[in-house]
């Protein structure tokens, strides 16, 4: 089975060469390139798509020297700043350049600004004309902008990160964001990351009070709309790399061998082309 990480971020150590954004400590995770590509290699792992961390804000250069040096390994999404004099004209350059999707972080936005007006609205528009995938870094508050968004752009390929940042029950009742999240599914081109376990869980490794909810979103959303990632370099800390891969094959009840091609592989594949094609 071919192995894909659809969600991480790489940075420099050396912000000499590779600044931070300015106000940005030092991360202290290790989180270079050649330390990821050790990790894959040693879960065989093909390739990974790289998020454009905020520790670097929205100087690219790291991700693009790394996307240059692995082209095989790595593809991109990019980080446009919304509040840019012309944050179209900076998706387009930074498409030009290879990359194949863009994150869209509310956080980002200015004051009394939300994704679903007016910047957020042009860019997932030309997001759909360029043929990349917008990917949402929400908690559920921000679920009706993208709603109105899917809804009025439904060409436009999008992709919501982290359960959508829902969180179980600890006493197992229903979580009324979970089911949002659930009938959102009625947008055919909006998919799910299935990352951040330890994050969302309220447990241990292997996070079972999440399997109740990768059985139900591959139930409402499709295998073929659902993607596993290991949001490295987190991950290596809180649980270990291959370890953030083996939670899959603690799931129960297990995942079947076609579905599981493509929630580890198949659908970010689908989205963002084929690594080492």
């Amino acid at each position: 089975m071919k192995k894909i990480d659809s969600h991480l971020h790489v940075w420099a150590h050396d912000p000499g060469i590779y600044p931070y954004r300015e106000g940005q400590a030092a991360p202290t995770a290790r989180g270079d390139a050649e330390f990821l590509l050790e990790l894959m290699d040693d879960a065989g792992v093909a390739g990974a798509l790289i998020v454009q961390p905020i520790v670097h804000g929205f100087d690219h250069t790291y991700v693009d020297d790394t996307l240059a040096q692995w082209p095989d390994r790595f593809f991109g999404m990019c980080l446009v700043n919304p509040q840019h004099d012309d944050p179209v004209g900076m998706l387009d350059d930074l498409v030009d350049r290879g990359y194949r999707g863009v994150r869209f972080n509310p956080a980002l936005w200015r004051a009394g600004e939300t994704m679903a007006g007016d910047v957020g609205r042009a860019l997932y528009a030309r997001a759909g004309e360029l043929g990349v995938a917008v990917g949402f870094l929400v908690s559920p508050e921000n679920y009706d902008e993208i709603d109105a968004l899917a809804e009025e752009f439904p060409n436009t390929a999008s992709i919501i990160d982290h359960f959508g940042h829902c969180v179980p029950s600890p006493e197992g009742f229903e979580v009324p964001e979970f089911e949002r999240l659930i009938s959102m599914s009625r947008h055919p081109n909006l998919h799910v990351k299935l990352s951040e376990f330890p994050r969302a869980s309220n447990e241990e490794f292997p996070y079972a009070d999440l399997f109740v909810w990768v059985h139900r979103l591959i139930d409402s959303y499709s295998a073929d709309r659902l993607m596993w990632g290991t949001d490295f370099p987190f991950i290596v800390e809180q649980t270990g790399y291959s370890r953030g891969w083996e939670i899959a094959d603690r799931i129960e009840p297990a995942i079947g061998p076609g579905l599981a091609e493509d929630l580890l592989g198949g659908t970010c594949e689908k989205l963002f082309g084929v690594w080492g094609g």
